[in-house]
């Protein structure tokens, strides 16, 4: 499946491995200009794009600098006079993620990356969204926010957060023709799974009906689906990649 995405300016967080790398690639492919941000591998990305013919830009950004986040969104307004698109993916994910054994500093760190990235994210883009009347955003949520998992408290709850926020942004900017969707992967096999214990992936793998994990360029190909046109009629929705995990 290929789309066109000619002419578009595309951010993309975590961009440099995982779901956000897949994900880069396949904007890039279909005619975008991906700007790859990431605390890693952005630049490797970015070098792989360009490889291939396609246009990138590769930033250093953490999703917790709203300055960073006000910078990057004046340069590439300055440079290329429009975002349409921002795929708000960078997340972290710790082990032994309890209710009561989670330190302070582990859970603001999960909710800043995982939740506060993704408002910052939003928060930066939508004015030129809002001034040219057009814009996708899709976030990337998890089956996390829809059912309790075992060692994941504020994992969980950052999940959680992006869901709601994302309902709520995808009601109040559909007026304005900008669509705000979610995606909610199941057990991807990027490497966040490095730091998911033996004993997690095992109950994940019980808990998916389709008998294997998902690969990052299954999530990326329905992320690709709502930043197209095809997606012109979706606002604040969530769509399931999971292998039936939340259906189960």
């Amino acid at each position: 499946m290929t789309f066109d995405f000619d002419d578009q300016v595309a951010l993309v967080t975590g961009a440099g491995s995982g779901i956000g790398r897949a994900t880069a690639l396949g904007l890039a492919k279909d005619g975008a200009t991906v700007v790859c941000l990431d605390i890693a591998g952005e630049q490797e990305v970015a070098a792989e794009i360009e490889a291939a013919g396609g246009k990138a830009l590769a930033v250093r950004l953490d999703v917790r600098d709203a300055a960073g986040w006000e910078r990057v969104v004046s340069d590439i307004g300055e440079r290329f006079g429009r975002i349409d698109i921002l795929v708000a993916n960078a997340g972290i994910a710790v082990p032994g993620d309890r209710p009561h054994e989670v330190s302070e500093e582990i859970w603001d760190r999960i909710l800043d990356i995982n939740a506060k990235g993704v408002w910052l994210g939003m928060k930066a883009v939508l004015p030129m969204m809002i001034a040219r009347k057009s814009g996708k955003i899709v976030n990337v949520a998890s089956t996390a926010a829809h059912i309790g998992l075992r060692d994941a408290a504020a994992y969980c709850a950052s999940k959680g957060a992006v869901l709601a926020l994302t309902r709520q942004a995808g009601v109040q900017h559909a007026p304005d023709n900008i669509q705000i969707n979610s995606v909610s992967p199941g057990t991807t096999m990027t490497g966040i799974q490095r730091d998911v214990t033996d004993e997690q992936r095992a109950a994940f793998m019980k808990l998916t009906p389709i008998g294997r994990f998902a690969e990052a360029d299954e999530v990326a190909a329905v992320i690709l689906f709502l930043c197209s046109g095809g997606s012109s009629f979706m606002a604040g929705a969530d769509v399931g990649i999971d292998g039936g995990m939340v259906a189960f």
